[in-house]
């Protein structure tokens, strides 16, 4: 039988099929297994850090923002909000969420966008309008055109997965189930260096970065089955009942009393507009 092709992990074509699955798997862009996250990690810290820089007079760009969570988050802590994504499931889901929201959102504009123009990159926003562009697991390409729409002074604040060791019990399971298929993996290329790179094209240097890496302990073969099956294509996912003596065998080999461990690696960075 042949394999069917599987999407590379957060490309565009990853993020259609898991919109278009949406009624099957989940509402919304996040991650859907359990897990426990050590302490001090970079998603509590990229929160602290925007907040820090935030005012009730900062206009905020926030890119790729999913099903619009975080901008919803911080609608109220700030003069206003623009929060785009590419994918229209994500966009509606949004703007619903925004509607049923018992607070005032209407600071809050959510936009269906694709950044990417042929070769450019064309944010939404007017020149000189924004003093603040927050990321979280976003892409990169939007360093290209910060300078244009950031006000002097303006502060760029992403949080990016970061490079992470594939675990040895990949390989105990089928090829389309190996964890450098799964949604949670980024790559082994290295994202300091990226960032750094397209700063620089852009005319722009990073302020600071802080590396992140705690562990993340999955304690059920249903959690860690969850994980390994997240963004594939629905035909690809086999039921848990037959991968579940894969399973149980992996968490017999590798497991602590708590899990399976794996490595939470988060990369935090700050950068000015001059």
């Amino acid at each position: 039988m042949v394999e069917l092709k599987i999407p590379r992990a957060h490309s565009n074509d990853w993020y259609d099929n898991l919109a278009n699955n949406l009624a099957n798997n989940q509402a919304g862009y996040f991650y859907p297994w359990r897990s426990t996250i050590g302490e001090h990690n970079g998603e509590e810290s990229f929160l602290a850090l925007i907040r820090q820089h935030l005012t009730s007079k900062t206009r905020v760009l926030e890119v790729g923002c999913g099903h619009g969570e975080l901008a919803l988050l911080l609608a109220n802590d700030c003069e206003s909000i623009i929060a785009y994504d590419r994918v229209p499931q994500y966009i509606d889901l949004a703007q619903n969420n925004a509607k049923q929201h018992s607070n005032d959102t209407s600071n809050l504009t959510y936009l269906c966008r694709d950044a990417m123009n042929s070769d450019s990159v064309i944010l939404p926003a007017q020149d000189n309008s924004i003093d603040m562009i927050i990321g979280r697991r976003a892409p990169l390409h939007w360093i290209a055109d910060a300078k244009r729409v950031c006000k002097p002074g303006a502060v760029l604040i992403a949080l990016c997965p970061m490079e992470e060791p594939i675990p040895a019990w990949s390989s105990k399971l089928p090829s389309r189930l190996h964890y450098e298929n799964s949604g949670r993996h980024t790559g082994s290329g290295s994202i300091h260096q990226s960032v750094d790179n397209r700063l620089h094209q852009a005319g722009l240097m990073l302020d600071s970065g802080w590396g992140f890496d705690v562990p993340e302990v999955f304690a059920s073969r249903e959690a860690l089955y969850n994980m390994i099956t997240w963004g594939l294509p629905t035909q690809q996912v086999p039921p848990i009942e037959d991968i579940a003596t894969k399973l149980d065998r992996i968490f017999d080999q590798y497991a602590s009393s708590a899990g399976i461990e794996l490595r939470h690696c988060r990369y935090l960075w700050r950068a000015f507009v001059n």
